[in-house]
């Protein structure tokens, strides 16, 4: 992940916030701009959340159960990455 978070460094993520949520990292923001950059690091854009998404464990997404970016920020542990 850390490799992941130094990549993201060389893009322009000023109007964006990233965070790491769980295993999960988060970009939410102005991202339309750098939208292919972050499918080439392979994040996914998550319409419901409005938020790109990077996941590199093996933890399967269960696409039937969607909970809000709100309430997976209760249930796992948050830290806002400055970028």
């Amino acid at each position: 992940m850390k490799e992941l978070i130094s990549k993201l460094k060389e893009l322009d993520l000023k109007n964006c916030k990233v965070e790491l949520i769980g295993n999960w990292l988060w970009i939410s923001g102005n991202t339309y701009q750098i939208k292919e950059q972050l499918k080439d690091l392979g994040f996914f854009y998550s319409h419901n959340k409005k938020s790109w998404f990077f996941n590199n464990s093996n933890h399967k997404r269960n696409r039937a159960f969607c909970n809000s970016i709100e309430e997976i920020k209760t249930k796992y542990p948050t830290e806002e990455i400055m970028i």
